[in-house]
This record gives C-alpha cells, structure tokens and sequence, in this order.
C-alpha cells in the first residue's frame, strides 16, 4: 500500500474511533488504554482544582525515532503549556501505527484546552497532525509545534538547539524529584505526589 492510501486509511481508522470516544467519554486516557505505550497524566488526586501529581510511562519497546522525537517535543510543551500525552500503538489493517494523542490541562485558572493527534506509520513516517473536535479531525499538513496550544509553549529545544526560553517550565522531572512529597515506581511508570495547596 502506497504511503497517500496508508495515510487515508489511517487518518479515517483514528477519525472514526475518536467520535466513538466522544460518544462515550470526554478524555483521551480511555482511547484504547490496552494499546498505550506512553504517557504523561497531570492528575488532580485531592479536592484541590490543580493537579498535585504527575504520572509518568515511559516508553519500554523499540519504535521508531521520529516517533520517539515527536514524544519528546510533546513532554518539552506540556512542562510550559500543561497537557497530557498518551502514545498508543494499534494496528490497522494488520500494519501498526502510532499515534500520539495530545489534551490540554484545564482548570479554574489555567486553560490549555484543546485535544490534538499525531499520526505515524510503522516505520516513522508521518501521516498527519490535527486538532480534534467532536465533528471530526481537522488535518493539518505538518506537525504541531507550541502555537499551536490555545496556551502557547517556547520552541522545543530539540529544534532550536541553545535557545534559552524566557520563562521557566511549570514541571519538570527535575523539580518533582525536588519538591514531591511521595514517588512511585510500578514497572515502567513513575507518580510524582505534590505537596497540598491546603
């Protein structure tokens, strides 16, 4: 299959599960959670309205670098803009995709709403990005970078090497090994506990 029909199908595979999603649920964690290879979750554990932990999976299986690449920047944006991330791998049709699925954080006083896709073929190669709405995908032709976010992230350093950004990330592994009350390691998956705002 050539690589415009492989990324017809593909688009359509994800377009068509993600209004099954909406039907049922209003975030991207239920999306095939048997599939996920990844994640960062900004979760709120206590009656306070900001997120007092953050959930970490790594990735723990060779897939692809840009796949790998396209985590990263995603891990770079949510430290300033707030999002949570969750990579899955499904196959389609009998030929594995990815696909990295972006939800803006949104509380009392932050708002980075928004829900965004990423989509790669087995080998890497990139077959879309996209803001998800309830009608359907909107397609864009390239990969999503920090304007995109209804709160803006700096450029990822991964592109723009040396940069130095003017404002300092919200978290970061760093500053919840630093500041977090508890840390738990289940396998691949590390939960930083923050400290209550109480």
């Amino acid at each position: 299959m050539n690589l415009a029909i492989r990324k017809s199908v593909v688009r359509q595979f994800y377009s068509t599960e993600l209004n099954k999603l909406y039907d049922l649920s209003d975030s991207f964690c239920n999306f095939f959670p048997e599939c996920r290879i990844a994640s960062v979750q900004l979760l709120t554990l206590s009656t306070d309205m900001a997120f007092n932990c953050v959930e970490i999976e790594r990735i723990e299986q060779d897939i692809p670098q840009s796949v790998v690449k396209t985590y990263n920047r995603h891990l770079w944006y949510s430290q300033y803009s707030l999002s949570n991330l969750y990579l899955v791998k499904i196959p389609v049709e009998s030929e594995n995709s990815f696909a990295l699925l972006i939800q803006g954080y949104v509380d009392d006083g932050w708002d980075n709403s928004g829900r965004f896709i990423e989509l790669f073929d087995r080998q890497g190669d990139f077959l879309g990005a996209g803001r998800c709405r309830y009608e359907g995908v909107e397609w864009l032709s390239r990969q999503l970078n920090g304007k995109d976010f209804y709160t803006p992230a700096p450029p990822w350093v991964g592109d723009e090497p040396g940069v130095q950004c003017a404002s300092e990330p919200m978290w970061s592994e760093e500053l919840l090994s630093q500041y977090a009350v508890n840390i738990e390691h289940k396998g691949s998956v590390t939960c930083y506990m923050l400290p209550s705002e109480d």
